[in-house]
């Protein structure tokens, strides 16, 4: 797959002490610009958001045909599609981020722009959780728009399920932030995001057989967390089991293994 090649601007240099914070600001501004234009010149993300949006749609299209009554009918199966697409969608792009570097072996460049790894990491992380969010949102209303105008062709009124969209949408960032965490560790896009979907997919539900152990699991805090946001049952996990506060100590326990991990092997490792 051709992309566009990724540029990193030469790093400031300076002798003068009272400088050195206006040239570490001004090195921050050119990593997040950095980030920016990879986001928007790589196919990857491109590929992605579009994925979303128009996986939101094609429920909206089909119910054009089959005119419900039912006001749940317009908005259950976009959100479900959202909820699922999201954590997928977002698990590839969270190991994308850093992966891509390793990929097209540009981590060398990356680093002589900014030489402190941990600032480097941030940045990433910062910029890609933006870009995240965003597409998350802007898709979340154009599946909403949809729904209400195909609703309002049928005469029933279609309710914004913000709530709903809100907890699948932390469900899916959470997600991305453990890929994120992998990609650093293993040092390449694919092993994340095969890692990733094996915790959610195999190893989660695994260790929920196992009572004692099922409500630390990463699934089950995130569905607490979830369930608490959408002020109603999730589908993740046993909220019935586990506290609020038991469920963020566990999912910080779990995203704690993955980033922390992850940060010290870039920052300590060859590249």
């Amino acid at each position: 797959m051709t992309v566009a090649a990724q540029t990193w601007p030469s790093p400031a240099s300076t002798s003068d002490p009272k400088s050195t914070n206006h040239h570490s600001a001004e090195r921050l501004s050119t990593m997040f610009k950095a980030e920016l234009y990879k986001i928007r010149s790589h196919r990857t993300p491109t590929v992605l958001a579009g994925v979303l949006a128009i996986a939101v749609l094609i429920p909206s299209a089909v119910l054009v045909w089959y005119s419900p009554a039912n006001t749940t009918a317009y908005t259950s199966i976009y959100s479900t599609i959202f909820a699922i697409l999201t954590v997928l969608l977002g698990i590839v792009f969270g190991g994308w981020i850093l992966g891509t570097e390793y990929r097209q072996d540009t981590v060398k460049r990356m680093l002589t722009a900014e030489s402190r790894r941990g600032r480097a990491l941030a940045s990433k992380a910062a910029v890609g959780a933006g870009a995240m969010i965003t597409v998350m949102a802007a898709t979340a209303l154009v599946g909403y728009g949809a729904a209400r105008l195909v609703g309002s062709l049928n005469d029933v009124s279609v309710a914004f399920e913000g709530r709903t969209l809100l907890g699948y949408g932390v469900a899916a960032l959470l997600s991305a932030v453990i890929a994120f965490g992998l990609s650093a560790l293993t040092r390449s896009d694919s092993f994340a995001m095969i890692g990733t979907i094996a915790l959610v997919l195999v190893l989660d539900p695994l260790l929920r057989i196992v009572p004692w152990i099922g409500k630390y699991s990463y699934g089950n805090a995130v569905g607490v967390v979830t369930e608490q946001i959408q002020g109603a049952a999730s589908g993740f996990g046993e909220p019935a089991t586990t506290s609020l506060t038991v469920a963020i100590i566990t999912l910080a326990t779990w995203l704690t293994a993955s980033v922390a991990t992850g940060a010290i092997a870039f920052a300590r490792r060859d590249v």
